[in-house]
């Protein structure tokens, strides 16, 4: 799959609710839960799909105003096995496209020799154009005989990153605009109104195809916003969850702070937690270019750039 020239059309602004790719959403705190299921569910009935496109569309369209940029860990919590934590930082946007976001990973830590020499970390970079015409690129810090950025078969979507479940296809999130799919209905999910839905991936993604027969998602009502996705493997059996299940405060505005991606068949663990989010940040032009994934964010004074403080989790 080429990369499409999303990457090089001016950044826009715009007043959005869902952030990035899919996973950070701003919600309203006042928000009172269900004690039970509502006589409005659904699921299972006989749902207008017109409708289902109507919710599905605003979904699409929402997302954070202004440059955002967002401290991370990976940890990563084997069923057999150590835990360990990646850190990471990313930073995003929206073009006209969709949304767009680079993110650096460190998978090696800095260090110095005896002789007091620095180790460079080492650190995958990655461009993430989510869309109808979803693209990723990606850099490593390492790879000096590398001269260009390159773009990453979809195939390669799969691949765990830092040895842990999460992967480019979970963080790019490609099936948030996929054209072809049901809409399953209405239902009470953890004492909220939530509409499911069953996203089927492009026929012409023999890549994506070849790993991934459905995505189910689940969108809280109220806010449009994702909470959970149920992915399903080739011969349609259930192979990962993603759930979301904190965000903190920033600004007066709700962040998402911890996602979990459970591996369906080995029962392993890789938490996505925000560390240190920052709203309204100035990002240099250079961050969101393709010839900026030669440089490191990562260990620069861009990824500690100061915003609004935490106030709390919910």
């Amino acid at each position: 799959m080429g990369i499409r020239p999303a990457f090089f059309v001016p950044r826009i602004k715009r007043v959005l609710l869902l952030a990035g790719f899919g996973l950070f959403c701003l919600l309203e705190l006042s928000a009172q839960r269900r004690l039970s299921d509502s006589p409005l569910d659904t699921l299972g009935e006989d749902v207008s799909q017109a409708d289902g496109l109507e919710i599905l569309n605003t979904f699409r369209s929402l997302g954070i105003a202004g440059d955002y940029r967002l401290g991370f860990e990976l940890r990563i919590m084997p069923r057999r096995g150590d835990t360990v934590e990646v850190p990471g930082v990313l930073i995003g946007t929206q073009t006209e496209y969709g949304p767009l976001t680079r993110i650096d990973i460190a998978l090696k830590q800095s260090d110095v020799t005896d002789q007091g020499k620095l180790i460079p970390a080492e650190v995958k970079r990655l461009l993430l154009q989510n869309g109808i015409f979803a693209n990723a690129v990606s850099s490593n810090s390492w790879d000096e005989s590398a001269e260009l950025p390159k773009p990453v078969a979809a195939e390669s979507y799969f691949e765990g990153i830092a040895g842990s479940d999460f992967t480019i296809f979970d963080l790019l999130m490609p099936f948030s605009f996929w054209q072809d799919f049901e809409y399953e209905g209405r239902t009470t999910k953890r004492s909220r109104p939530t509409h499911v839905f069953t996203l089927l991936p492009p026929q012409e993604a023999e890549g994506i195809r070849a790993h991934i027969s459905k995505v189910r998602i689940y969108l809280d009502e109220e806010f449009n916003a994702l909470n959970r996705v149920e992915i399903y493997d080739a011969e349609g059996e259930l192979s990962k969850t993603l759930s979301v299940v904190a965000f903190k405060i920033v600004d007066g505005q709700g962040v998402l702070s911890q996602v979990d991606v459970r591996n369906e068949q080995t029962r392993d663990k890789t938490r996505f937690r925000v560390t240190d989010p920052a709203l309204g940040v100035e990002v240099p032009e250079w961050v969101f270019d393709m010839e900026g994934l030669t440089r490191n964010v990562y260990g620069t004074p861009l990824s500690r750039v100061q915003g609004k403080p935490a106030e709390e989790d919910e």
